[in-house]
């Protein structure tokens, strides 16, 4: 349940019976108040339960100072793979961060990266880290496994996840829109003349986005012919192996295969299919814009960016806490052309070329 606000400078001193000047000096640790009239005012500030806002505490410091301070506030991107930089391994989750850390600097802060397998660290250490650090809000990195869960003091920090793999506790999420990027896929397939369509995943994959990219594919299935519908190929990632790959391919023959993995193009030539002039391939999230695939670009920059827009939109609402009603900000995706790909007319063209060759 998302924090409620916390009470003012003025509630404590309308319940104290003094001045609000006397209470900050009191919570800023000054000692020219009585000691009577400090237990008082500490006491009723405790049972209220008060707490500085970390950006206010800050610029007023800054203000009260007689040089000037470089102001340095940071937001925190929290990640929780078994080793520090394991999530760096992937173009993805690399370009969610570069797109957070650059809005961040738009909006005046730094966005530090936090690991919570760092030695000896505990969820309630680094609640802790953050806290008196004055970091007011997190970006939840995507996790290493799919429906993860994560235990922090949420009350004290505004926070926005990145994707569905965080499942508890229910925060506020920015993503992909993976329902409308399949659909996209579909259709635009169709007009390139594809009707075949085979879909090829690791099932973790799928799991990791709520299913929408299988739900998708089978809604825009129910629309083709009967002949026209490839079942799924949908493994355990310890059964995703070229055999299995094949053997579907050889029962199904797809005219085009679309999946998240790169290694199902070399798997095609290796059981001797032309990619793409006998079979296209469908990149679900294009890695590069140099045209080596042709498929979807997630605009996972874009999805960093719009976490961090709906983090700093909290923050200045001084929103904390997990929310009552958790809402979720879908970045649509963007058609890339490239090579693994051609209209279906083409393909045609081609492989009637190669059979006069044979003949």
């Amino acid at each position: 349940m998302a924090a409620e606000a916390s009470a003012t400078l003025k509630d404590i001193a309308r319940q104290a019976g003094v001045s609000v000047m006397t209470v900050s000096r009191v919570l800023r640790n000054q000692h020219n108040v009585a000691a009577t009239t400090r237990e008082k005012i500490e006491e009723i500030a405790r049972r209220l339960g008060y707490r500085p806002h970390p950006l206010i505490a800050t610029l007023m410091k800054l203000r009260r100072s007689a040089k000037p301070l470089r102001l340095n506030l940071s937001l925190a991107y929290i990640t929780n793979f078994s080793k520090r930089n394991g999530w760096r391994s992937s173009k993805i989750y690399v370009d969610f961060f570069e797109g957070a850390s650059a809005q961040a600097r738009r909006h005046g802060y730094n966005l530090e990266e936090f690991w919570l397998r760092e030695p000896g660290m505990t969820s309630h250490r680094m609640s802790q880290v953050l806290y008196h650090r004055n970091v007011p809000g997190m970006i939840i990195a995507p996790l290493p496994v799919a429906q993860g869960h994560l235990r922090l003091d949420w009350n004290r920090f505004a926070a926005v996840a990145i994707g569905y793999s965080l499942a508890r506790p229910s925060l506020h999420r920015a993503a992909n829109h993976q329902f409308r990027s399949m659909r996209m896929t579909m259709r635009r397939l169709r007009r390139l003349g594809y009707h075949r369509i085979g879909l090829a995943l690791r099932a973790s994959y799928d799991e990791r986005v709520e299913h929408h990219w299988v739900g998708s594919f089978l809604a825009e299935q129910r629309g083709f012919k009967p002949d026209d519908q490839v079942p799924l190929l949908l493994l355990k990632d310890r059964d995703w192996q070229i055999t299995k790959f094949a053997e579907w391919y050889e029962q199904n023959r797809p005219e085009v295969v679309v999946s998240q993995h790169e290694e199902i193009v070399k798997w095609l030539r290796q059981i001797g299919a032309r990619v793409p002039n006998d079979v296209g391939f469908l990149h679900l999230n294009c890695p590069e814009s140099i045209g080596r695939f042709a498929g979807i670009n997630q605009n996972n920059k874009a999805v960093g960016a719009t976490a961090v827009d709906f983090l700093v939109s909290m923050i200045q609402r001084n929103e904390r806490g997990v929310p009552d009603v958790s809402r979720s900000i879908l970045v649509e995706s963007s058609w890339q052309d490239g090579a693994t790909l051609l209209p279906r007319a083409a393909t045609d063209k081609s492989r009637s070329r190669q059979a006069s060759v044979g003949g």
